[in-house]
């Protein structure tokens, strides 16, 4: 079990509406199979066992993989390369013999973001069949919950399209750069995410996303914030989102406080 030091620094949250009743929760989870992220795993299924709905970021079944890969498509009929620098491309070609044993053209038609994950993805373990937040969703089915989500996959691509491929293209760019000081920063946000550091989390999150944060953190949080709000009045809710979503002036935790709900962190160990 990890231990606390602070208060604040936990990733499961109690969530009570104003005036009593059953209480929900809201979990910061990551998209991972790497197990470092795993240790408040057989915490947060105790609290998904006294909820009556189940909800992700959106409802893993109504993932359309054929609507991913058209928002995912380069545009003008380009190839990758064409939208790197040569230095830029080199490097791709480098790390992707180093990490994938293959070489650039494995990427060649493939969206910038997609390779972003693929490459950050590349410095973490796949070492369980989901990632935490699947295996959390494949857990609350098990037991028969209700699942949904606090996003639709529509909203998940809208998204998306609002990211202008330029951003994309930079991001990548930053990444084929930096690859070292990325893999760095990468292993400390697994750390400061297994020590539940919700804002730090956040911060990262924040700084990620730059000129987008309207649209890729405050939006979706006050969207998600509302829809929690929407099932936990009436049922017990267990939440999971990005943990990057919760702190914040304008996170979950944040919004949900406002909107007379009382929060309150639930301690790993305790």
């Amino acid at each position: 079990m990890v231990k606390k030091n602070k208060t604040q620094d936990s990733l499961l949250w109690k969530i009570n509406p104003k005036g009593g009743g059953q209480a929900s929760y809201l979990f910061g989870t990551m998209h991972v199979r790497d197990l470092r992220a795993f240790g408040w795993l057989d915490l947060a299924m105790q609290y998904v066992a006294e909820c009556e709905v189940f909800a992700t970021e959106f409802d893993f079944s109504e993932t359309d993989s054929e609507a991913l890969s058209v928002a995912l498509e380069l545009p003008e009929g380009k190839d990758l390369q064409e939208w790197l620098s040569p230095q830029a491309w080199r490097n791709l070609d480098r790390y992707a013999r180093k990490k994938f044993g293959s070489d650039a053209e494995t990427f060649r038609h493939q969206h910038p973001m997609t390779v972003s994950t693929a490459l950050s993805m590349a410095f973490l373990l796949e070492e369980s069949a989901h990632s935490l937040d699947e295996t959390l969703w494949q857990h609350a089915r098990s037991l028969g919950k209700s699942t949904t989500g606090v996003e639709t996959f529509a909203d998940q691509l809208e998204t998306l399209r609002q990211i202008p491929f330029e951003m994309h293209l930079k991001s990548l760019t930053w990444l084929l750069k930096n690859y070292g000081r990325h893999k760095t920063r990468l292993h400390k946000m697994m750390q400061r995410y297994a020590d539940g550091e919700i804002q730090a989390l956040y911060q990262s999150a924040k700084k990620d996303a730059k000129g987008m944060r309207k649209i890729l953190l405050y939006h979706r949080n006050e969207l998600m914030a509302r829809r929690f709000a929407e099932i936990a009045v009436g049922q017990p809710l267990f939440c999971a989102v990005g943990a990057g979503h919760l702190a914040g002036g304008k996170g979950m935790l944040r919004l949900l406080k406002k909107a007379g709900f009382t929060i309150k962190p639930i301690l790993s160990g305790k």
